[in-house]
């Protein structure tokens, strides 16, 4: 069994003597089995760009611990007795789980002779590229319409491209933690979007303001996981006049970029966003904040070019008569 990944090796020895051992992290190889004729010796072979050969490492009695902490983020360490070598592996969590169990069974010799045969392994062997985890596109030219996008992804750009329709090829992309789709003329999203896990969503320079707050397009920001996940969110200038009140839903939800709109109010659910520390809604129509946003532990928050000023004119009026509990609020967060 082969994985491919970032690989480090650690030279105990070298430490010991207070010399630094630990070399640099290589996108290489890592395989595991038997060579053809040696039913006995099960081996550990390390391969990169720069040792095609590779390095073999014995296994049987020759393992002082297996590190297993992180295996759920693709990290664990192999520690062998001889050499005095720390293999630390980063990789894809779904490639480290399997070649960890055959490693398991290869040591208890529970795995046929003919799953870890290392045949494959030859001086001809060569280490896969590293996958691509960033694409930027700026242009509709410059568009992937024929090759699509890797499953690799994890950083993906769009913009300037003329996009009027999302792209579903994009939700395969179950790695991709930011997607930037500013400046095009997008009007609405497919709910579909809310399985990804995005950590930066930036929508800016679209038409999302043709979309009403209260139309179920809107329903992507509410999925399972993207409101789980998302902390930055960019819908400025799009044209708005409501934010659709599934906002409030993006509970680890850091920034909020909201300016350049055409909103008259904000959700009174935005108090919901317990971890919001940026909030930029300058240049808008709002006459009022709503109360909850007092709940907010905000570090910065942008109001610049607003119609507060006719609210606060107000309160000098002669005849206001009872204000509304709106007003009320509203001047209790002004003040």
């Amino acid at each position: 069994m082969k994985i491919v990944g970032h690989i480090e090796i650690h030279n105990r020895s070298l430490s010991s003597l207070n010399i630094p051992g630990k070399g640099r992290s290589q996108w290489s190889s890592l395989a595991i089995g038997k060579q053809p004729g040696t039913e006995a010796e099960l081996f550990i072979v390390h391969q990169s760009a720069q040792n095609k050969l590779g390095t073999k490492y014995k296994v049987k009695k020759n393992i002082e611990q297996i590190f297993t902490r992180f295996v759920n983020e693709g990290k664990a360490t192999i520690r062998f007795k001889y050499p005095p070598h720390d293999i630390c592996i980063k990789c894809d969590s779904l490639q480290l789980k399997p070649f960890l169990q055959t490693l398991k069974l290869g040591l208890e010799e529970t795995v046929p002779t003919k799953t870890l045969k290392l045949s494959n392994i030859t001086c001809t062997s060569k280490v896969p590229p590293i996958p691509k985890t960033k694409l930027v596109v700026l242009s509709k030219a410059a568009y992937p319409a024929l090759e699509g996008f890797p499953r690799t992804l994890q950083i993906l750009k769009i913009n300037y491209a003329e996009q009027k329709r999302f792209d579903t090829k994009i939700l395969r992309l179950q790695k991709l933690k930011v997607l930037d789709l500013s400046h095009n003329d997008l009007t609405s999203l497919p709910e579909e979007l809310g399985t990804l896990s995005l950590d930066c969503l930036c929508l800016s320079h679209n038409k999302f303001g043709e979309t009403p707050a209260q139309d179920p397009r809107w329903n992507w920001i509410s999925g399972f996981r993207l409101a789980k996940s998302l902390e930055v969110l960019d819908l400025s200038h799009n044209e708005l006049k409501l934010l659709p009140k599934q906002i409030s839903k993006l509970k680890k939800l850091v920034i909020l970029k909201i300016e350049r709109n055409q909103l008259s109010q904000l959700p009174p659910g935005l108090g919901n966003l317990s971890n919001l520390r940026s909030l930029v809604c300058g240049h808008n129509r709002l006459c009022y904040l709503p109360g909850s946003i007092k709940r907010l532990h905000l570090d910065s928050i942008d109001l610049a070019s607003n119609s507060f000023e006719s609210v606060i004119n107000m309160r000098n009026a002669n005849n206001l008569g009872v204000p509304s509990l709106v007003e009320c609020a509203a001047r209790k967060v002004i003040n």
